[in-house]
């Protein structure tokens, strides 16, 4: 199978199952049954393209064995509409399928009853064929395509309860909140495009970081970086992620982890030797997750609904995740951030497809209902504890793995690169401490069950289904074992020297003693219980905020313009129809009122004036 074969499959296996699903959707069981099967017809031949990918080179570890396109020119601007093929490529669309199997097979138990959950399976295979568009586009135009494919299919799928308010509301701010970041994403590729005169990937890398203007390379990076910020949901544009809670759990599995949040990621990474000579870009990139990762991780130590404390854990490791495009030297950066991107999307899935089951059998998200829910099965337990342990960054498992090589990288010779530099290694680490800490209080109230009342009974011991037994038990395993991967697979990670590892070790320790300590003091659920908890609970009135700031002088703006376009602009074209409206008024009494002898003299009048201007004209021309 050639590379350009392969590539097209990828994407068009997802693709052609979501259109196959969605021709099915009437029939819910058969619809399900297809959507699985496409996603492990994705998940084997991405299997299969891995094995014989060769390694990217480590400047560019998307660009081996680029596939040819179409090679159109359209305005002088040359459209090569190429895919790539490389290592790195590759083994990330495994990861986006592996994360998609297990979420279409989840969502046959979890949306069994559903009416629409045929629409919801094939908008999910959609959601993976544009990701694997983004992941493989050797060409911005694709890029762009896969990019705002994902973001209709996210305000699909969080607006898939649209019979409720709370889901129509939550998909709406997505919608608004993404595309007004996307705008400078857009008018950032068009920079980029215009003066490289293509839109193929590579040629645009080396005409910007070779011949283009460095203040208009560093204005069009900074757009690119907001329309990253907005997708991934780092600060300020972080408040839609938390509104999408209100979506079915499979679709925030699906977001929170191998998709949408994570494909800004991966377009820095592909644009990465170029962001990496806008210095601006990168400070805007480094200030924003700096402050993110650490608040977003203080703000899941108080929350009291465990599926908002997971959504608080996404913003939050996004930001780990950008960190090494932010502020690492070119060399380990792309590596450490694909590679935290792969961790996250294991260990972020199986926690939100385990906290779905987990509130199916408490009935709800919130830390009270959810009390010892974890020791009402086995296979419940196990992948808890994995997905904690993996997220808190314990050393050896995956995400322990992959966020030591994101520390790696930002430290390597970080005194050389500015204060930007500083402000992310040190949030970094606190951030480390911070994330173990609400690990660990989320594992204690699942598992130890202590809640207000004190200790609880463990409760009556519920029937998981198979599928979703499997489901769970894969994720766990790979979110333990997945880091033995990460060496030969993805390009240029970095070393982690010992001292480093030891230091990481002990915070990771110290987070875990300080989330004990919380919960044996009853310090903590004073904290989630209070005006604290409340507020954070409530999104910290951000909503309110984008009222106040955004809507409402939108709003007033639109009302005034609405004013001067009635009342103004209007009135002109009203009088001129009130003028003519009269004269035809008046002609119309005028001549209601005349006589016949009067009308018929007038018509002589003009019937003799005619003549004589006839005359007069004759006698000219003689």
């Amino acid at each position: 199978m050639t590379a350009t074969t392969t590539a097209v499959l990828l994407i068009a296996l997802p693709a052609g199952t979501a259109a196959l699903v969605l021709g099915l959707a009437r029939y819910a069981t058969l619809a399900g049954l297809v959507a699985i099967l496409g996603s492990v017809a994705s998940l084997v031949v991405s299997v299969v393209a891995l094995a014989g990918a060769g390694a990217g080179p480590a400047g560019d570890p998307f660009a081996d064995g680029r596939a040819t396109g179409q090679d159109l020119a359209i305005g002088g601007v040359d459209l090569p509409l190429t895919l790539g093929l490389s290592s790195t490529s590759v083994f990330l669309v495994l990861t986006v399928s592996l994360v998609v199997a297990a979420v279409q097979t989840y969502s046959a138990w979890f949306l069994a009853d559903d009416d629409r959950r045929g629409v919801f399976h094939a908008t999910t295979a959609l959601f993976a064929g544009a990701m694997s568009l983004v992941v493989l586009s050797s060409d911005l135009v694709l890029t762009i395509v896969g990019w705002e494919v994902m973001g209709w299919c996210s305000y699909l799928l969080i607006g898939h309860w649209s019979r409720r308010p709370a889901p129509r509301r939550a998909a709406h701010t997505a919608f608004m909140v993404t595309r007004t970041a996307d705008t400078g994403l857009l008018l950032g590729m068009a920079v980029l495009i215009a003066g490289a005169g293509t839109t193929g990937r590579a040629e645009v890398v080396e005409y910007w970081t070779s011949a283009g203007d460095p203040t208009l390379r560093s204005t069009a990076l900074v757009l690119i970086v907001i329309g990253v910020l907005g997708k991934s949901a780092q600060l300020p544009f972080h408040d839609w992620l938390l509104d999408a809670m209100a979506g079915p759990t499979p679709a925030s599995a699906l977001i929170h982890a191998a998709t949408m949040v994570a494909a800004g990621t991966v377009v820095l990474g592909q644009l990465f030797p170029v962001l990496v000579q806008a210095d601006a870009a990168r400070a805007v990139l480094g200030v924003s997750v700096a402050v993110t990762m650490l608040l977003a991780a203080l703000l899941a130590l108080v929350e009291p609904d465990f599926k908002r404390l997971l959504a608080w854990s996404t913003i939050s490791q996004i930001g780990v995740m950008l960190a090494p495009l932010a502020a690492a030297g070119s060399g380990p950066a792309v590596g450490s951030a694909l590679g935290h991107l792969y961790g996250h999307a294991i260990f972020k899935a199986l926690l939100f497809l385990t906290i779905g089951w987990l509130a199916a059998t408490g009935g709800s998200t919130r830390w009270d209902a959810l009390v010892g829910s974890a020791r009402t099965h086995r296979v419940a337990l196990v992948a808890w504890v994995a997905g904690l342990v993996s997220l808190a960054g314990v050393p050896l498992v995956l995400g322990g793995v992959t966020k030591e090589h994101v520390i790696a990288a930002v430290a390597q010779d970080s005194d050389a690169r500015g204060g930007v530099s500083d402000l992310v290694l040190t949030s970094l680490l606190v951030t480390a401490v911070v994330t173990a800490a609400y690990a660990t209080r989320a594992l204690l109230v699942a598992v130890r069950g202590v809640g207000r009342g004190g200790p609880r009974a463990v409760r009556a011991r519920a029937v998981m289904p198979g599928a979703v037994a499997g489901v769970l038990v894969v994720l766990a395993v790979v979110s333990i074992l997945g880091a033995i991967v990460l060496g030969v697979r993805l390009p240029l990670a970095g070393e982690v020297p010992l001292p480093l590892f030891i230091g990481v070790l002990a915070l990771v320790l110290l987070g875990i003693a300080v989330g004990y300590l919380l919960d044996i003091s009853g310090v903590q659920a004073r904290l989630v219980e209070g005006r604290l908890g409340t507020l954070v609970g409530q999104g910290l009135h951000v909503g309110r905020l984008q009222q106040v700031l955004v809507v409402r002088p939108v709003l007033a703006l639109a009302h005034f313009v609405a004013f001067l376009d009635r009342e103004v602009i209007d009135s002109y074209v009203r009088a001129v129809a009130s003028g003519v409206l009269g004269l035809g008024e008046v002609g119309t009494r005028a001549h209601a009122r005349s006589r016949p002898t009067s009308a018929l003299a007038l018509l002589g009048v003009g019937v003799l004036l005619v003549v004589g201007i006839g005359v007069l004209a004759v006698g000219g021309t003689s």
